[in-house]
């Protein structure tokens, strides 16, 4: 048998041991929470947007050509206000054909400095140029592109250099492309200058009571009327699948068990708050990574609960490390309390969720802090005025140009120039009046030749009047009737100058002509028809947004929808009032209206319009359409509630996912879907008979020096030859 050996090994020793195992053992967990409180102290630190804005995106849809002998343009790109840019180069598109011959020069310039100077010596090719941009801050909030293109024929030749085959196109995919740091953006102008073109609204969840449903349309109609293309977007919630693709977990954070779920990526369920916590911290574009935030109580209540979870899952996982729960606390108070806390009444914030600026609102006088701070920002100088400050019509039925886009000033004249104002239907009617008169003070200089200069004026692109100018500088008015047919939801007034080329040798020369502040827009009293026109003048006074409750249960679409039917009919977001429709209702408006899927009571509509059928009848009677087997179509017609007027908006089961390219012009029947119109039907002026023009008395009246003065001057001769007449009677009568 075998001996046992026994070895005795000091207490003391087997103490050390014990000691050297727990320590070791410990060693793991301290070290996780020095990285969980390293993670959360840099978390959402140093990043970086990037930005590409074109030309397209900005309502460039097709190509700019500018003709010889001499062309400019600008477009305007937006950037964040006050901000340092980085890395930022601007990308020109473009082709050139010079089927002319002779010296042809395109000069682009940057906020008004030149920069690229090109020549052009073959018939035609390509004209892209990519260049840097300046980082430094811009107050105005855009980077001004300028463009100039010049052509000579022959240098030794005098005579007119005019080439139609000499043209430099300018391709809408010419794009500024930028860099910026969100961490700069502190303030409520620069987070809105600063938002991209397509921002995520992020709502609580896809129903929605009736307060938050009225305050996400709101701000989706207002960022729309900047030219933004809103993006619908919900907080998850536990057991909803997010999209994480792309997702990058910190390292410092993989040892927490909600980030290591998501770091996994691609697409899965949300198993508990905490990974929705996590996924808050994180707000991957995918899933919750919104530039705007309509922050109810709602939405609130569910951030906070999941940001609660994380940090008990933290405490737990870090064995209760006081500095990982300190670097939590601290990032939490930095990057979620503004998101998460109670807002004042009409309070906005700047928050910076996942590193990027957010702008956060929670009712409608938060949206309306918007509205007062809106710059709105266009491809080129012109901009649309939505609607103007009620103390601007200081003369009760005027106002002044300048209150509708229209900036007095002086436009340099080669040949031919433009100078416009466009307006809404709303900014310039209300209080039963419409626009009937447009005022035009102008003022042309001389030109070495003694050339004239003509103002051919267009009103939606319908000559108006026009007249030959005295270019001796001073003022000389122009009154122009407005006709009916001319009229429009969204209205452009363009004056276009032209002046006749210097005579000689001399080398080709601008002379300014002025459209002076005087130039107003007069107003008369008159009642609107019931058309799409029509109800835009209404709704300058007061309109009201009905909307069944099925729209609160589906909010994701239906916030869309009615911001982009607000736009097209012309209600104006913030004064508007909002009701929603209890089921199975017939609400009664106590004003013009925008009813959307829903009846109103005692309804006299020309369209009677099913779920896959649709019946439009004239105002005789007469059938106009009768189809069925309708989809993804709806139907926007003007209608009336016993006195009250308004556009009743009714769509197929599969409702079409409207756009902005929906825009309402002429009639009260617009048959739509994604695209836009598909036909418009006016059943008001079938034959628009009343847009012939002026009646005979209207013309008496207004042209009464034509006729007025050669009248009286034909009555004083025949009162002169009756005179003469009697006074040769009288005298042969004498003895």
């Amino acid at each position: 048998m075998s001996k046992l050996l026994r070895l005795r090994v000091p207490r003391t020793s087997v103490a050390l041991v014990c000691a050297l195992a727990a320590l070791v053992g410990q060693m793991p967990a301290a070290a996780h929470a020095a990285d969980f409180a390293s993670g959360f102290a840099q978390l959402n630190q140093g990043v970086v947007e990037t930005r590409t804005v074109s030309l397209k995106e900005l309502g460039l849809l097709t190509s700019v050509t500018l003709t010889a002998p001499d062309t400019r343009r600008e477009f305007f790109l937006p950037v964040p206000a006050d901000v340092p840019i980085s890395d930022a180069t601007l990308q020109f598109d473009g082709a050139y054909v010079r089927g002319d011959g002779g010296r042809t020069t395109m000069l682009l310039s940057l906020d008004g400095a030149p920069v690229v100077s090109r020549s052009f010596t073959q018939p035609n090719g390509g004209a892209s140029i990519n260049i840097g941009v300046d980082g430094a801050p811009r107050s105005a909030g855009y980077v001004r592109l300028g463009l100039g293109f010049a052509s000579v024929i022959n240098d030794n030749v005098c005579t007119d250099q005019t080439a139609i085959g000499n043209v430099l196109r300018v391709d809408p995919s010419t794009r500024l492309s930028y860099r910026f740091n969100p961490a700069d953006v502190n303030d409520l102008r620069t987070a809105w200058s600063a938002l991209p073109y397509a921002p995520l609204l992020a709502i609580a969840g896809p129903r929605l009571n009736a307060a938050s449903l009225d305050t996400a349309w709101r701000t989706d109609a207002l960022l729309q009327r900047d030219g933004k293309r809103p993006v619908m977007q919900t907080l998850p919630a536990v057991g909803d699948t997010v999209d994480l693709s792309g997702l990058d977990v910190p390292a410092a954070l993989r040892g927490l068990p909600a980030f290591d779920a998501l770091a996994a990526g691609g697409r899965q369920a949300l198993a508990n708050p905490a990974e929705l916590g996590a996924l808050i911290a994180l707000a991957p574009r995918t899933a919750f990574g919104p530039d705007v935030v309509i922050a109810d109580p709602t939405l609130r209540a569910s951030v906070d609960t999941a940001i609660d979870a994380l940090r008990a899952q933290l405490a737990t996982t870090s064995s209760s490390s006081a500095p990982a729960l300190a670097a939590f606390d601290t990032w939490r108070a930095r990057a979620v309390a503004p998101l998460a806390a109670p807002l004042a009444r009409g309070e906005v914030r700047v928050a910076h969720l996942g590193g990027r600026a957010v702008l956060v609102i929670a009712d409608n006088e938060g949206a309306a802090v918007l509205a007062r701070g809106w710059r709105p920002i266009d491809v080129s100088s012109r901009v649309v005025v939505h609607q103007i400050d009620p103390g601007a019509r200081t003369h009760g039925d005027m106002i002044a140009l300048s209150d509708l886009g229209g900036d007095p000033r002086s436009v340099d004249v080669h040949d031919t120039a433009s100078w416009e104002a466009s307006f809404d239907m709303a900014a310039a009617s209300g209080n039963g009046q419409l626009p009937q008169e447009v005022v035009l003070d102008l003022a042309a200089s001389p030109t070495l030749s003694n050339g004239g200069a003509t103002a051919t004026v267009y009103f939606n692109d319908v000559m108006i009047g026009a007249k030959l100018l005295d270019v001796d500088g001073r003022r000389q008015r122009l009154e122009l009737p407005i006709p009916r047919y001319a009229l429009a939801r969204t209205n452009n007034l363009r004056v276009t100058f032209r002046r006749q080329p210097d005579a000689g040798c001399q080398a080709r020369q601008s002379y300014p002509v002025s459209v002076l502040p005087s130039s107003y827009l007069k107003l008369a009293e008159g009642t609107p028809d019931n058309d799409f026109v029509g109800m835009a003048a209404r709704y300058a006074s007061s309109a009201t947004v009905i909307v069944p409750q099925a729209y609160l249960d589906d909010a994701v679409h239906s916030v869309p929808r009615l911001a982009t039917l607000t736009g097209a009919a012309g209600i104006a977001p913030l004064p508007a009032k909002f009701t929603v429709a209890a089921n199975g209702t017939s609400p009664r408006p106590d004003g013009p209206f925008l009813a959307a899927d829903i009846g109103v009571a005692d309804e006299k509509n020309h369209v009677e319009f099913s779920r896959d059928h649709l019946q439009l009848t004239s105002a005789a009677g007469d059938k106009l359409i009768d189809v069925s087997g309708l989809s993804k179509l709806a139907v926007l017609s003007v209608a009336t509630s016993g006195k009250e007027s308004g556009i009743v908006y009714r769509s197929t089961g599969d409702a079409p996912v409207l756009t902005d390219k929906l825009q309402l012009a002429r009639g009260d029947i617009a048959v739509v879907d994604s695209t836009g119109v598909l036909k418009h039907f006016d059943t008001v002026h079938p034959d628009d008979l009343s847009a012939t023009g002026v009646s005979s008395t209207q013309w008496v009246t207004r042209h009464w020096v034509r006729w007025g003065i050669p009248l009286v001057l034909l009555l004083l001769l025949v009162v002169l030859i009756l005179f003469a007449k009697r006074a040769r009677r009288k005298n042969r009568n004498q003895p």
